[in-house]
């Protein structure tokens, strides 16, 4: 039996240690490869993902993808500056998630998780007027299955764009709640 595993969270895992590939591959004792194919999203045998789970001390759940429309939801804030607030999390005893950019960084405390990220960070990706009304807001960053299928809860998304980061996301709006929707690229 193959599972479909959370290829997003095994990359964000291994990149949370500071790993590479191979160096996850060593630890796992599996192959460079198929930690290129997981992170891929290619299925895995349970073989393979109680390896991942042990070498990142996670369970075997923590990694498998959820089976429906939505994988995860997370509190996204969007800051002026990201100082000032990435203080008062560490000081609540948040761990930083770096990113591979300053204006956006993830935290973790407890068993969730929220995004910090700033307006000129999101300004990289979106243009639409409306993200300044944002700023200090927190709103659901809702990552999906499909993209498309989830739109259609929305008459219209405000902002469709592939990201940096290589997800493609859309900005969306119902009854004054803002949200972006995102789904990982292949």
């Amino acid at each position: 039996m193959l599972l479909r595993l959370d290829r997003a969270r095994l990359r964000s895992e291994r990149r949370k240690r500071g790993w590479s590939q191979d160096q996850l591959a060593a630890i796992s004792r599996l192959s460079v490869r198929t930690i290129q194919r997981l992170e891929r999203g290619d299925a895995a045998t349970p073989t393979s993902l109680a390896a991942l789970a042990l070498a990142l001390s996670l369970s075997e759940a923590a990694l498998v993808a959820p089976d429906g429309p939505v994988r995860r939801v997370t509190p996204l804030t969007i800051c002026r500056d990201l100082d000032a607030p990435r203080r008062l999390y560490i000081g609540l005893g948040f761990d930083v998630i770096e990113t591979d950019d300053s204006g956006c960084i993830g935290l973790k405390g407890g068993s969730g998780h929220l995004i910090l990220c700033t307006l000129a960070f999101m300004r990289g990706d979106y243009a639409h007027p409306g993200l300044d009304d944002l700023v200090d807001r927190t709103i659901p960053y809702i990552w999906v299955r499909s993209l498309d299928a989830a739109m259609a809860g929305y008459a219209s998304p405000l902002e469709v764009v592939e990201t940096r980061a290589s997800t493609r996301e859309a900005l969306v709006e119902r009854h004054g709640q803002w949200a972006i929707l995102a789904e990982t690229l292949p």
